[in-house]
């Protein structure tokens, strides 16, 4: 072997190892040793995988623009562009992420490989409400998720329940969300199925119900990711049930822990009225 497939060997060794770094130094010896641009574009998508891997995402995003230099005719122009656009959902910049997700799922849709650009894609229509068409991506990976992935599967059902949730199809909703839940294997993700149940529950007005999936969800998950709007639920529907001793307890709780949280309005509203019920009486 010459110097470069010297060091092209080395690289791909140290990747196999999860010594990227290492992999990093290797494939840069090999470019220093490369004449063939065409070689070279294929030494920089390794790169730029490598880069993704090490969570180094402006670094993913400039070496697959040096593949792109070397070889304009690079034959795995998919792969390119879905690095690309996972690159971009790591660093939240939507519109570049959606672009390059969409120009790689137009050359290929249907591999295993791409399933995960759609998962993406679905869940940035999701972040932006456009829920119609985030449901038709889901609904499009939640048989091969199910049948190769469950944990990308049972994410799926949280987003297509919330979607249904969204859409005022309360029935639909809570069977999704039930089927999560029956299906979740720990804690964590039973408290994200149990989130929704409550969701639907104070939709319906069945605040008891409420309050027991919110009290329920916090066993299973301490740490839950969204501790603010379990608070609120529980503190509304204690309102609604006419509990207002323990509302006023929630209240001064979630004041105390988001003095600027997103449910300031609804609880100081919930709050007033509870003054004007108590002069009337």
């Amino acid at each position: 072997m010459n110097t470069f497939e010297t060091h092209l060997a080395e690289a791909r060794k140290q990747m196999q190892n999860e010594q990227l770094a290492e992999a990093i130094s290797h494939y840069r010896n090999a470019l220093k040793n490369c004449r063939d641009e065409q070689k070279k574009g294929t030494v920089w998508a390794e790169i730029a995988w490598t880069y993704y891997r090490m969570n180094e995402f402006e670094r993913t995003i400039e070496a697959v623009g040096n593949v792109f230099h070397f070889d304009p005719q690079y034959e795995a122009t998919e792969d390119l562009y879905r690095t690309l656009g996972l690159a971009y959902v790591a660093l939240g910049q939507d519109e570049p992420a959606l672009d390059n997700l969409n120009k790689s799922l137009a050359i290929d849709r249907h591999s295993p490989k791409q399933q995960i650009a759609l998962y993406e894609l679905a869940k940035i229509h999701f972040k932006h409400q456009n829920h119609e068409e985030a449901y038709k991506i889901f609904h499009e990976t939640e048989s091969y998720f199910f049948q190769n992935q469950q944990e990308y599967w049972l994410s799926v059902l949280f987003y297509k329940g919330f979607i249904q949730y969204y859409n005022l199809n309360y029935m639909e909703s809570e069977a999704i969300f039930e089927e999560l839940l029956e299906n979740a294997s720990d804690g964590v993700r039973k408290a994200t199925a149990l989130f929704g149940l409550a969701f639907v529950a104070f939709a319906k007005k069945d605040y008891l119900k409420t309050i027991n999936l919110c009290e329920s969800l916090i066993k299973h998950d301490p740490h839950f990711f969204d501790a603010e709007t379990v608070g609120f639920l529980t503190a509304a529907s204690f309102y609604y049930l006419g509990r207002y001793d323990v509302f006023e307890m929630y209240f001064h709780q979630l004041k105390k822990n988001y003095p600027a949280g997103r449910y300031d309005h609804e609880l100081t509203q919930l709050k007033k009225n509870i003054k004007k019920i108590n002069k009337q009486n």
